[in-house]
């Protein structure tokens, strides 16, 4: 799943769905189909997102899916994806094991 963190997820619903594993094709017609993509195209004279790297997290997290079977759930929340080129921040992660 990838969309906007927080409270705007529930509020807005923009959010977007693929099962593993996850191409970097699958990761960037995910991230296109989110509403909020305008905002990693410089909205308003702000600075541009790096795609390139929120792509690689989420097939970074796909992988993780597919190699670790007791993963029961894995949040990264917020992300904070910088000007191209510089990547990309895990604010904060929640990550629950299977026993």
């Amino acid at each position: 799943m990838c969309g906007l963190g927080g409270v705007l997820v529930e509020a807005i619903h923009d959010i977007a769905f693929c099962l593993p594993p996850v191409s970097d094709i699958d990761a960037a017609e995910m991230i296109g189909r989110l509403r909020a993509a305008t905002l990693l195209d410089g909205y308003r004279g702000a600075p541009a997102g790096d795609r390139k790297a929120l792509i690689q997290v989420l097939q970074k997290v796909s992988a993780l899916v597919e190699i670790i079977p007791e993963l029961q759930d894995l949040d990264l929340n917020p992300i904070k994806i910088l000007e191209p080129g510089r990547g990309v921040v895990a604010v904060d992660a929640r990550i629950r094991i299977a026993p």
